[in-house]
């Protein structure tokens, strides 16, 4: 069942917020294959055939010997050259970049110490090899493609901060205004625009598996494991450590198609317990240093409304608007403040969204406009008001929209016109709302808004709900015809606040609604007072029979049962 077992070559993710310089990796490689399986056949062998124990112990010796087992710790962007690398950076002519000068005196000094390693060796950030990984990109999932020259010289070239240049500068430019989209952004511009490009240091550790009898080449080198480190502290293994599980396994592609095994462990020394209290404790230290810095920004001061006052804060967005006749759709809104609430001077109650062209998902047309708006609405009665009304429940606002059309002659059409009500109850509320459009009394006003551009529309959007100038008890819209377009969806966070809400949660009253708490339902609030008024006379009865004498409580209770003794006789 072991050997159904196939370790898993899949990338390992971990954080850690130590310093990058402190990752050591261990790899140990042993061979597998054509030097210790075959000359242990070759002992068996020869050990059934009678050989004295003086020629299997010079066997065992010379198998002893070839075996081929390699172990090296790799620190952090440690490089480690190989075979092939000394003999190419000890000639001076092969060196003529800055970094390959650097390796031509590394190497020279490694020529007269000797190599620390026979098959290991690794590649860091700023080599060769790491540039094609990370910044070739291949057309094809083949592993025989070869990237291009261009491919190779692209990848090489260091990136550098450009400068930010308005086209402003250039005398010959025009830059629209009404454009705010930039094809060609530049990296300080991206950045700006929070895009992620999270730099990455990367590391890999390799092995020639070429024979000894030849050089090496590069078809004769693999990649054993790979290290990425970026910005944020993430550290990416692949494949993961081996963590006591069975070893990697890899063949080369030589004629004698050689196995070897290999295992990768974390070999970074650990912190004990003490250095681990102390960095807990600084990032203790730290963590309310900066909460400190953050309140003295904010303050300590909370924003409170007026006595009698009540907030309402409503941060919405129209999502999208489908199945309507025409394209390229904008859509007018609007809300109406029924009697008692007001807003600030500076609030804007109406808005107009972008021109949106639709798009097919399956049935429907749809339009995504992503548009947000906010309100902020306060409502307060006043004194005349709930004297003469003490029971009239509050009306509430209302949100009305006008969807229009625009077409290549840039007149617009009316296509549908909704209404809804704010929600009552704070949190998040993702509503639709149906629309509809007048129609005319005959056939030349839909042929006059389909060549010309004219309709019949509201003037009035307020008509939709309950018109302005209506004070009668009644209103009929009959005889008005209409036909259903398309639907509009709408997302909406709706936040309360009153004084309210506090005075009823710290004397810990039963209220019934919102309306109690600002003074809309007399009846309701006087039944509350008196079912308070009750408990709190009951509270007290009990608390004086607690602290009779213990004799007047014995003689009550003789009394009582000389009663029932009585009547049961």
């Amino acid at each position: 069942m072991a050997d159904l077992y196939e370790p898993d070559y899949g990338t390992a993710y971990y954080r850690s917020r130590d310093p990058v310089k402190n990752i050591k990796v261990k790899i140990r490689l042993e061979r597998v294959t054509s030097t210790s399986i075959v000359p242990q056949v070759l002992l068996e062998n020869d050990k059934n055939s009678g050989a004295g124990d003086s020629d299997l112990t010079k066997k065992t010796s010379n198998v002893s010997t070839i075996k081929d087992i390699e172990e090296y710790t790799f620190k952090w962007q440690e490089k480690v050259f190989s075979q092939r690398e000394v003999e190419f950076y000890s000639h001076k002519e092969n060196c003529a970049d800055v970094l390959g000068s650097k390796y031509h005196d590394e190497v020279t000094k490694l020529l007269d110490g000797g190599r620390p390693t026979d098959r290991l060796f690794s590649y860091v950030s700023h080599d060769k090899f790491t540039s094609e990984k990370n910044n070739i990109q291949y057309m094809t999932t083949s592993p025989d493609e070869k990237p291009t020259l261009l491919a190779e010289r692209a990848a090489n070239v260091r990136r550098r901060k450009m400068a930010v240049t308005s086209a402003r500068d250039n005398d010959a430019a025009i830059v629209p205004r009404i454009n705010i989209v930039d094809v060609n952004p530049s990296e300080e511009t991206i950045k700006q625009r929070h895009v992620i490009s999270t730099p990455v240091q990367s590391m890999y550790i390799m092995a020639d598996f070429s024979p000894k009898d030849r050089d090496g080449t590069e078809e004769d080198e693999f990649v054993l494991c790979t290290v990425k480190v970026d910005s944020n502290g993430v550290i990416s293994v692949k494949p993961d450590f081996n963590k006591g599980n069975k070893p990697y396994r890899i063949e080369t592609t030589s004629i004698g198609r050689d196995v070897f095994e290999y295992t990768v462990q974390h070999s970074s020394k650990q912190m004990n317990r003490l250095e681990q209290d102390r960095e807990r404790k600084m990032y203790k230290e730290l963590y309310n240093r900066h909460s400190e810095f953050l309140s003295s920004c904010v303050g300590q001061e909370f924003e409170m409304t007026p006595p009698g006052v009540f907030r309402v804060i409503v941060y919405g967005e129209i999502i999208s608007a489908q199945d309507f006749e025409y394209n390229d759709l904008y859509i007018h809104y609007f809300i109406e403040l029924p009697k008692n609430w007001r807003v600030d001077n500076f609030q804007e109650l109406s808005g107009v969204t972008q021109t949106c062209r639709t798009k097919v998902e399956g049935r429907s047309n749809v339009c995504y406009f992503s548009f947000p708006f906010n309100f902020e609405l306060f409502y307060k009665k006043d004194l005349i008001t709930k004297e003469k009304y003490p029971d009239e429940l509050p009306g509430w606002p209302q949100l009305f929209f006008e969807v229009l059309s625009l077409d290549s002659w840039q007149r617009y059409r009316p296509e549908g016109y909704g209404y809804m009500t704010i929600p009552i109850s704070p949190g998040v509320h993702s509503e639709q709302i149906n629309c509809w459009r007048p129609l005319g009394n005959s056939r030349t006003s839909e042929m006059r808004r389909f060549f010309i551009g004219g309709s019949p529309q509201v003037d009035d959007l307020t008509y939709l709900y309950k018109p302005s100038m209506n004070e009668g008890s009644t209103m009929s819209k009959f005889g008005f015809k209409t036909e259903s377009t398309g639907s509009i969806k709408v997302k909406l966070n709706c936040i309360h606040q009153s004084r309210a809400f506090l005075d009823s949660t710290s004397s810990k009253k039963k209220v019934g609604s919102l309306l109690e708490r600002l003074g809309g339902n007399l009846a309701q609030s006087n039944i509350f007072n008196v079912l308070d008024a009750f408990q709190r006379a009951r509270h007290r009865m009990m608390s004086a029979r607690e602290n009779l004498p213990q004799n007047l409580k014995t003689l009550t209770l003789d009394a009582k049962d000389n009663e029932m003794k009585t009547s049961e006789l």
